[in-house]
């Protein structure tokens, strides 16, 4: 037994034990406020405060080459969006620009992909070619495709010239200028795509092709039963992605056609250019992106819950 000094010592141990354990529990709890705090008021000053005020200013009107404030007009720029016939053509033409370079890109990926995931001399170079586009900065390779497409002295009109095939006028006529610069965008940004299939494919199991092949399947058959399938979780993040980017393009449409010939190619990121940086409406401009930001968002919440469903 211990005698009474050592008990009270020891009383007295086990007492300030507690108090330094509450003390740590207490400390613990508010560790998890207050280490995550720096980078919380980081993201709310770079992100949420931006996109708030952007929301605000799209129920206001301030024109920015004017000294007066701004003022509140409420719905009054959303309700102008609606008629205004140059917003809606540039929705449409987002759209169809989106829909378009997805509709090339992602088949072309996959086929790239499935290519280059074979052995064959080389690969590795060709793979390396592979993300030169990529690399190479989109208004850079913007000028160089105005000039190969020039119809006067392009290369590439030279090209169709020498097999007596006459060069369209690919970026005047109204007809032909959106798919034209989406096969622009598809020239630099399919390796994308194909690098990311390219991933799915070597995470594949090897196991359920080779029984297939055993049975004697051909192979568009383990493409279309097993491939495609297992590769679909794959495919929704590259859709995503290029989704994503495809509706927020606006470097190669501006350097080659300002969307132009007339509005014809117009999307809704270089009409808001114009409307905010040369036409000085700060309200009307941020009612307009607060619209795009809202398709951005909605087609890419579609998406991953399309993504979720393939898992």
């Amino acid at each position: 037994m211990l005698a009474p000094a050592s008990r009270l010592g020891y009383a007295r141990s086990r007492a300030q034990g507690g108090v330094q354990g509450k003390r740590r529990f207490a400390g613990d709890r508010y560790a998890a406020w207050l280490l995550p705090l720096p980078a919380a008021l980081v993201t709310a000053v770079l992100i949420v405060f931006p996109i708030a005020f952007l929301l605000y200013m799209g129920f206001c009107q301030w024109f920015f080459e004017s000294a007066s404030t701004w003022r509140w007009v409420g719905l009054e720029n959303y309700i102008a969006l609606v008629t205004d016939s140059r917003f809606v053509g540039a929705l449409w033409h987002t759209l169809y620009f989106a829909a378009l370079g997805l509709v090339i890109q992602i088949p072309l990926g996959i086929l790239i992909a499935l290519l280059f995931h074979q052995e064959f001399p080389g690969r590795g170079l060709m793979r390396t070619l592979l993300l030169l586009p990529m690399v190479a900065t989109p208004v850079a390779m913007a000028l160089v495709w105005v000039m190969m497409l020039d119809p006067g002295m392009g290369v590439i009109r030279y090209l169709l010239g020498t097999i007596g095939v006459a060069s369209p006028a690919w970026l005047s006529n109204p007809n032909t200028v959106i798919p034209t610069l989406v096969m622009v965008d598809s020239w630099e940004w399919t390796p994308l795509v194909a690098l990311m299939c390219l991933s799915g494919l070597a995470a594949l199991p090897t196991e359920p092709f080779e029984a297939a092949l055993l049975d004697g399947a051909s192979p568009w058959t383990r493409f279309w039963y097993l491939t495609l399938p297992m590769l679909r979780p794959t495919l929704v993040i590259a859709i995503v992605f290029r989704v994503i980017d495809l509706l927020k393009v606006v470097d190669i449409i501006y350097v080659m056609t300002r969307g132009g010939p007339g509005f014809s190619s117009e999307t809704l990121n270089v009409y808001d250019f114009f409307v905010g940086l040369f036409y000085y409406q700060i309200g009307y401009g941020s009612a307009i992106a607060v619209v795009l930001f809202a398709l951005v968002l909605g087609v890419t919440l579609l998406l991953m819950r399309v993504r979720r469903a393939t898992w």
